[in-house]
């Protein structure tokens, strides 16, 4: 019978995490059994020897955790255990009269949980999380409403902000004086997701209207996510038709793409010194690091030739890395999250060992359930394709069936158009407009970008 358990958070925090562990904290206070906390996770139970390392949950407030802000409240892990520190690990256990684990990670946390259970007979269950929405078996994971909440609103208002640059200008073309942009913002905005573009197409959210309906004119305009191979020439193909039909373009890039012509990571072609971490996955946001967003910048300040295009190219790039899991909280997000932590201890109380809890949603409502922990261990699962449009981004399958997780349409911002009457142009003007310097530009002009 389980009379005591601890509680630990590993890999990347996310905006809900600790949501999880009051959900933990107050199953196990319910239902009258002890727990522990490990800070650090795994990495504590390794070094428990240092006082502080392990702390006393019972009598503490559950919700307290709901309100310890950004973070992982128990503090987090990158570790992975070598065979000899599982032995470590176990024998702490034993010595602190432990009988069950709940660990609340990723699919690196549930192949450790798997590892720590091979060397010691604890019960032991995983409750998800990722920002990267990555895990299989489950339907999302908690997290992902949050940080995708905040890339919605964020790219949405960045839009508003940068289309400000827009800038028309009077051009002489063989002989004949044309309106055209001089100055065209472009947007690049980078997302986190290591092997799955489930927040590169989540920007998507921003792209509809208060009734949850994508309009094709709205930003993002062009996502990156790898789940489509990065091909340069179809980029660059598709980001002229963009700015020859918007006059801007705003582009969101996953941390990483795949090379359609190699296989390989762009991070594998272009970065001089790949960095991985102990799980052998490519490091992003760090100073040595390779990002996409300005391999991307440079790509198209060289490559990209739009004839008829006459002005030039102002680009911001942005890569708001842990900024984006460290701002906003959705409400669903943060209940699903609770609802996670506190099905684990209940789980483990009926008699569940090596389980991870998921999520399902069966039309409308979201449950917990179960899975094999070996489901969730070492395993990744991408935007399936049906889901996605090519370079526009995803389908309106998709945001109708995730839109949800962020709290719907009505939780990003909806600006109206603002419509104003022309002053009409007298003669005097017209007849002698102001040219954009004074060379005379000769190649014949892309009539659809004047519009």
């Amino acid at each position: 019978m389980v009379k005591r358990i601890i509680v630990g958070e590993s890999g990347g925090p996310t905006p809900v995490i600790d949501w999880e562990v009051a959900g933990v904290v107050d199953a196990a206070q319910k239902a009258g059994i002890e727990v522990y906390g490990m800070f650090n996770g795994l990495e504590g139970l390794l070094n428990a020897n240092i006082e502080g390392n392990i702390v006393d949950l019972s009598r503490i407030n559950a919700m307290a955790f709901t309100f310890t802000g950004p973070g992982a409240g128990l503090r987090t892990t990158r570790i992975k255990p070598k065979p000899d520190q599982y032995r470590v690990m176990a024998r702490n256990l034993d010595a602190l009269g432990i009988d069950g684990v709940v660990y609340i990670g990723g699919n690196d946390s549930a192949d450790q949980l798997l590892g720590l259970t091979a060397e010691c007979g604890v019960k032991a269950i995983h409750a998800i999380k990722t920002v990267d929405n990555d895990l299989p078996v489950t339907h999302h994971c908690p997290g992902y409403g949050s940080a995708t909440l905040y890339n919605a609103i964020a790219l949405k208002n960045v839009h508003s902000d940068f289309s400000s640059y827009r800038v028309w200008g009077n051009y002489k073309i063989n002989g004949e004086v044309v309106s055209a942009p001089s100055i065209i913002p472009v947007v690049i905005y980078q997302v986190m997701g290591r092997k799955a573009g489930w927040l590169a197409q989540g920007t998507a959210f921003a792209k509809v209207d208060p009734m949850g309906d994508i309009r094709p004119d709205y930003p993002p305009h062009i996502i990156l996510s790898k789940e489509i191979p990065f091909d340069r020439e179809e980029f660059l193909a598709e980001l002229e038709k963009v700015i020859s039909r918007q006059g801007e373009a705003v582009i969101v890039v996953q941390e990483d793409l795949t090379d359609k012509k190699t296989g390989k990571s762009l991070a594998e072609i272009h970065s001089g010194n790949l960095v991985t971490d102990d799980h052998g996955n490519i490091q992003h946001g760090r100073a040595e690091s390779f990002a996409p967003c300005i391999f991307l910048a440079g790509l198209i300040k060289q490559e990209l030739k739009i004839p008829g295009l006459l002005g030039k190219i102002k680009e911001a790039v942005l890569a708001p890395q842990h900024i984006q899991r460290s701002n906003l909280v959705s409400r669903q997000d943060a209940c699903e999250a609770y609802m996670v932590g506190f099905a684990a201890v209940k789980a483990m109380l009926d008699g569940a060992h090596q389980k991870s809890v998921i999520l399902e949603k069966i039309k409308t409502r979201v449950t917990t359930n179960l899975t094999d922990l070996a489901n969730i261990a070492a395993r990744e699962r991408k935007v399936p394709l049906e889901f996605i449009n090519g370079l526009e981004g995803p389908t309106q399958e998709f945001i109708d069936e995730y839109i949800y997780t962020i709290g719907g349409a009505g939780a990003i911002p909806h600006y109206s158009y603002r419509k104003f009457v022309n002053v009409p142009i007298p003669d005097s003007i017209g007849n002698d407009p102001y040219l954009k310097g004074e060379d005379e530009y000769k190649w014949p002009l892309k009539k659809d970008i004047i519009q």
